[in-house]
């Protein structure tokens, strides 16, 4: 969870992983019941999680409870599945209890895996069957329940889940029938080689004490943008290390992206990526890394590199409103123009490219003009401000 303050936050991690095979436990029904009122023959309760609070300077030692909302909720007895159901915004369940008595034992099951809008994520461990992490509590059917992640334990699995569903919430009213379900492999204590990356509907995130991501929220959501683009949209980035390098125009343009899709989720410009006793802060808005201006965060190389942030940097101008510190910026796309450039206008490719092969900034400066309706002038100062080379070619 992330606490307003001055500054701003985070870099991006090197991309490919050494990935984990196996397949995961059993216990994901395809049958996906809704939260129903079932009266007083109910097994009632709710789920919370641990969150650690953080902000521009890294985590703060606050630990919040919040609400798991919209995870999956099982209620057992005697070894057998009576009822399930997802949480409702405040982490509330009610499970229809059937032929229970009131003082029947039962076992309440609470699972990383959550539901949006049809959406769906779980977090697994990183076994070779891995399994859906989970609470579970006992007692009596008549007993009001309250299951919580520590911070310690589960908490960060419930975080990943907390964080996909604000964006699922925030995408799924443009982008029509669901992606497959979205699966993040993660284990408090072990790395992945790649730090985090994305690939084939699974996200490796890594949990090695030196970086761990499960609560660095912009990294959760900076590799779910990878998911996003792959099932809605489209870029043609050939992967590869891209942290604090200048990179060709197609992965800076693919890794640029996904920054910016986690700044569009959380509404601010800031990217936040702790490391064991440091912090990578990058502001968008402001073009800082760690408070300090670099040259790099403007211009190309003579052969064409350039920085994801720069892409990124761009993208929220469009995106934000105009202010009175950013007068070149009179461009405000909001999240239903900025959709439709991404997904209705992105996923038709091939289409005519501009500037070099592949979809890049350039493409997406195009778009701006010719899908969004932007002025030719005004995408042409965003493109100034970062010293990007971007003339406007017409539109078809």
């Amino acid at each position: 969870m992330w606490r307003p303050t001055a500054l701003a936050c985070l870099v991006a991690l090197a991309f490919g992983c050494d990935g984990a095979g196996g397949e995961l436990d059993a216990g994901w029904p395809d049958v996906q019941p809704p939260v129903g009122d079932t009266g007083g023959d109910a097994v009632r309760g709710a789920v919370f999680y641990e969150d650690r609070v953080f902000d521009e300077g890294g985590f703060t030692g606050e630990r919040v409870e919040r609400p798991a909302r919209g995870v999956r909720v099982q209620l057992w007895a005697d070894g057998a599945l009576l009822a399930e159901a997802f949480t409702e915004e405040d982490g509330a369940f009610a499970l229809a209890r059937g032929g229970l008595d009131a003082g029947d034992a039962v076992t309440v099951i609470a699972r990383a895996e959550a539901e949006r809008a049809g959406h769906t994520v779980r977090v697994a461990d990183r076994a070779r069957r891995p399994s859906v992490y989970a609470l579970e509590e006992q007692g009596r059917a008549d007993e009001a329940f309250r299951l919580i992640a520590r911070a310690d334990a589960e908490g960060g699995a419930f975080n990943v889940v907390d964080v996909s569903v604000d964006a699922f919430a925030l995408y799924a009213p443009f982008v029509g029938e669901a992606a497959p379900t979205l699966t993040y492999r993660w284990e408090r204590g072990r790395g992945f080689d790649c730090g985090s990356c994305y690939g084939d509907d699974e996200i490796s995130l890594g949990g090695g004490f030196e970086d761990t991501d499960e609560y660095d929220d912009d990294i959760v959501l900076h590799e779910l943008g990878h998911y996003f683009v792959d099932h809605y949209g489209r870029d043609t980035s050939p992967a590869g290390a891209h942290r604090d390098r200048q990179v060709e125009p197609e992965l800076a343009y693919g890794e640029g992206l996904a920054y910016f899709f986690a700044a569009m989720v959380t509404g601010r410009p800031v990217i936040v990526d702790t490391f064991a006793g440091s912090n990578r802060v990058i502001d968008l808005e402001r073009v800082l890394q760690n408070g300090e201006s670099l040259d790099v965060f403007r211009g190309v190389t003579a052969d064409g590199r350039l920085r994801e942030e720069i892409v990124a940097g761009v993208m929220w101008d469009a995106f934000d409103g105009p202010s009175d510190a950013e007068p070149f910026d009179r461009v405000a796309l909001g999240v239903e123009a900025v959709m439709a450039v991404l997904v209705d206008h992105f996923a038709r490719w091939p289409f005519e490219d501009r500037g070099p092969s592949g979809i890049d900034l350039s493409d997406y400066l195009h778009a701006l003009v010719c899908v969004a309706g932007v002025p030719e002038e005004d995408a042409a100062r965003l493109a100034e401000d970062r010293a990007f080379p971007w003339s406007p070619a017409g539109c078809p």
